[in-house]
């Protein structure tokens, strides 16, 4: 009975319709990447762009790895401590996903991910996730009626 609720969540119009628009901007970003790339290229040259893109890539994942590994340490010390690490964690997967967005090859990514490196700005990113997580599973929570289990 759960599990027919479940799908019937997915098949939801509502649903369908925020998959698509996600579809649709994890299309465009390699789009920009691309058209971004051939116009610096007629700019300044295709060589010099390719560099430039894996010298910002580099130095990105370099100073991401290194914050990451501090806020880890903080996490760490914290679960030893045994306080709550909730802002340790954000760090934490903050720091992962921007360099994972600067590994990936790109200008557009690289200034995603060097701006998840400000630690406000990854803070606020943080919240915005945690609080949409919370209003789905709430929802799914609802929807499925776990409560009444």
């Amino acid at each position: 009975m759960t599990m027919t609720r479940l799908v019937l969540k997915f098949l939801d119009r509502d649903y369908l319709f925020k998959l698509i628009l996600a579809l649709l901007a994890w299309s465009l970003v390699p789009l920009g990447e691309i058209f971004l790339f051939i116009y610096l290229g007629s700019l300044i040259g295709n060589s010099l762009v390719l560099m430039l893109a894996a010298v910002t890539g580099g130095v990105g994942v370099c100073v991401g790895i290194s914050e990451a590994r501090r806020a880890l340490s903080r996490l760490k010390a914290a679960l030893a401590s045994g306080t709550h690490p909730g802002r340790d964690i954000v760090d934490v997967a903050g720091l992962l996903v921007s360099a994972l967005l600067m590994i990936t090859p790109g200008f557009v990514t690289d200034a995603a991910g060097f701006l998840l490196l400000v630690p406000s700005l990854r803070a606020w990113a943080g919240r915005r996730v945690a609080s949409v997580l919370e209003v789905q599973a709430r929802d799914v929570y609802d929807r499925l009626r776990l409560s009444e289990l």
